[in-house]
């Protein structure tokens, strides 16, 4: 657990490299919490793969173990919500990690990992995901975050949702090395709960970086919201898009399919001679 632990450590600073680096059109958002003491979301359908030199790293085995992840909201004040987030694996073992993150600013405290984090409820393109000038460290003031790169659609957790997409293609320097981090990450757009994630990261052991490990995942379960009817015949199947086609076409077909159903019961009752009754005779 240790060492996925550390992986997990290491795609977070890339991840916030990244994010300090994306030169994006934004514009001032406010932050609000969207989610509650109570909430919890479930994660499964986890993928991970490495390529590179040599051996795969022990880390990636660790991380292929891991059979679903589960968020817990323990207390939400002003704009910091805190969280239990447990960690469940194939063999049956359990890790838990309990942390707080502020989805104005940011600022993560204790073990929760930055990949399950929630940000603001309701942002939408354009707004910044975070505010750092709220942040306690005033070297960190001047950069900039990444904005939502559009709101789309798509089907999670048995329901057709508004989603924010952010997507990350950075090339930074690290260990004399020079890495390249992508991103492509939704969240919830009413509650900011992350539903889709995917990540290709450089990965390596002894303080050598000597290959790239996919990460991908999906909400496959929460009590946030409620299947609906087009999200339950479509969960499972749909993968997030950079747009709505795929999900509004789903949509085209179901309610035509239903149009088409009820047309022909009108016609076959219609055209089929019901008897009279010997009282109407």
């Amino acid at each position: 657990m240790k060492r996925v632990e550390a992986q997990f450590g290491i795609v977070s600073l890339m991840i916030f490299v990244a994010l300090m680096v994306s030169p994006l059109l934004v514009h001032a958002a406010s932050y609000n919490v969207g989610i509650r003491e109570g909430d919890w979301i479930k994660y499964g359908q986890f993928k991970v793969t490495w390529s590179g030199n040599g051996t795969e790293p022990s880390s990636v085995a660790d991380e292929e173990k891991i059979d679903w992840v589960r968020m817990d909201v323990e207390n939400v004040s002003g704009t910091t919500v805190t969280v239990n987030l447990t960690v469940s694996y194939d063999n049956g073992t359990q890790t838990l990690q309990t942390g707080s993150e502020d989805v104005a600013s940011g600022f993560l405290s204790g073990s929760v990992l930055a990949e399950f984090s929630p940000i603001a409820s309701d942002l939408k393109k354009g707004d910044q995901i975070f505010n750092y000038s709220l942040l306690p460290y005033p070297q960190l003031k001047g950069f900039t975050p990444p904005a939502i790169n559009q709101t789309t659609l798509g089907i999670y957790a048995g329901a057709v949702r508004n989603t924010n997409l952010l997507e990350l293609n950075e090339t930074f320097s690290l260990m004399n090395s020079t890495l390249t981090f992508t991103g492509r990450i939704y969240w919830d757009q009413s509650t900011g709960a992350v539903v889709y994630w995917y990540e290709k990261s450089p990965q390596g052991e002894d303080n050598s970086l000597t290959g790239y490990t996919e990460l991908s995942y999906r909400v496959t379960g929460t009590n946030m919201w409620s299947p609906d009817f087009v999200g339950t015949l479509y969960d499972g199947l749909f993968y997030p898009v950079a747009d709505s086609v795929i999900v509004m076409a789903f949509m085209l077909a179901v309610i035509t399919a239903i149009a088409v159903i009820v047309m022909l019961a009108v016609v076959v009752l219609r055209r089929k001679k019901i008897p009279l009754s010997p009282a109407t005779r």
